[in-house]
């Protein structure tokens, strides 16, 4: 649902961050490891106002998404 509400111009460079970050041994390394009021993951930048929010699991190899969106909504502030 939320991918639905980022802008068209958004989606192309989530889905390239996407790929890159599915094909990598530890996608940890291109975000910015945050600590927020939702907890604590990796952050890209999509735009200048819009963020990928993650987490790597190795256990499963899989890659969480938690948010995606505005930089408040993803941030929880401005």
């Amino acid at each position: 649902k939320q991918v639905l509400n980022l802008p068209h111009s958004v989606r192309p460079k989530l889905t390239e961050v996407m790929t890159r970050l599915s094909n990598t041994d530890n996608p940890n390394l291109f975000g910015k490891k945050k600590t927020t009021r939702f907890g604590e993951y990796y952050t890209i930048k999509l735009s200048n106002s819009h963020r990928l929010a993650y987490a790597a699991n190795f256990e499963t190899h899989r890659i969480e998404v938690y948010r995606v969106g505005e930089h408040k909504l993803v941030y929880g502030k401005d």
